[in-house]
């Protein structure tokens, strides 16, 4: 192989090397806008779970309180009918 063979070899496979490079940087574009978008997802999704949480925690609470207030009146109604 002479000089300029060795060239022209070089110079094409130079060509395809920064090719498959942009490639590989699209890909990781595309790779990090999409993890992006799923973290987004995540979070939001996250903070749904939260809310709902939170929600039905209050939820109890308030169901509680009412069957404590209930079985209150109950005792008191017990002792009172008792004396």
């Amino acid at each position: 192989m002479n000089v300029s063979e060795e060239i022209i070899f070089l110079k094409k496979r130079i060509a395809e090397l920064e090719k498959q490079l942009d490639n590989l940087r699209l890909s990781r574009r595309v790779l990090m806008d999409l993890l992006e978008q799923t973290e987004k997802e995540k979070n939001i999704l996250s903070s749904q779970l939260q809310k709902k949480n939170k929600s039905l925690s209050k939820y109890r609470k308030l169901n509680f309180t009412k069957l404590y207030k209930n079985d209150f009146e109950v005792y008191e109604i017990k002792d009172y009918i008792k004396e």
